[in-house]
């Protein structure tokens, strides 16, 4: 289980990066003040080639390998990441979920505009909106994301309007 240092260092590190990408999941939710625990971070990235052989790059930097698969460790795939499909790979800095799309098919540039900014480590940091996220979670068959949805309707309600 990673730690939430090493969760902020790993966001941290990819953010000094030109990589292109939107925050989403429980990080995300946790940026906008979401009093819940989260063991990873997510991100949906630009599909472009040159952004995807930027984030190639970051993941040999980080020792990225896939999770959950047998030895030997497999490294990241550029077919993979230009895909839409999830790649969940552990880094020397915990677990990393490259995603090219979320739900309902939504990529990166359908994302953008359905995010807000924020600074971290004096950088500016696409997180998927308050709002998005309780959207996504409303939608969704999986129990996990029941049982967070009251708390972050709880915080939504809390922020008031957008």
């Amino acid at each position: 289980m990673a730690e939430s240092a090493e969760l902020s260092t790993l966001l941290e590190r990819l953010l000094a990066t030109d990589i292109e990408f939107v925050l989403v999941g429980g990080l995300a939710a946790v940026v906008q003040g979401a009093p819940i625990t989260t063991f990873d971070v997510d991100i949906v990235h630009r599909r472009s080639p040159g952004n995807v052989d930027q984030l190639l790059t970051f993941l040999a930097g980080v020792g990225a390998r896939y999770r959950g698969r047998p030895e030997p460790p497999l490294p990241p795939s550029r077919a993979a990441l230009l895909g839409s499909g999830h790649s969940r790979f552990m880094t020397d800095l915990g677990p990393l979920d490259v995603l090219g799309a979320i739900e309902s098919g939504a990529a990166y540039d359908d994302l953008v505009p359905r995010s807000v900014t924020v600074a971290i480590a004096g950088r500016s940091l696409h997180v998927l909106s308050l709002e998005a996220i309780v959207a996504l979670k409303r939608s969704s068959a999986d129990p996990k994301d029941k049982l967070r949805l009251p708390m972050l309707e709880a915080v939504l309600r809390r922020k008031g309007p957008p």
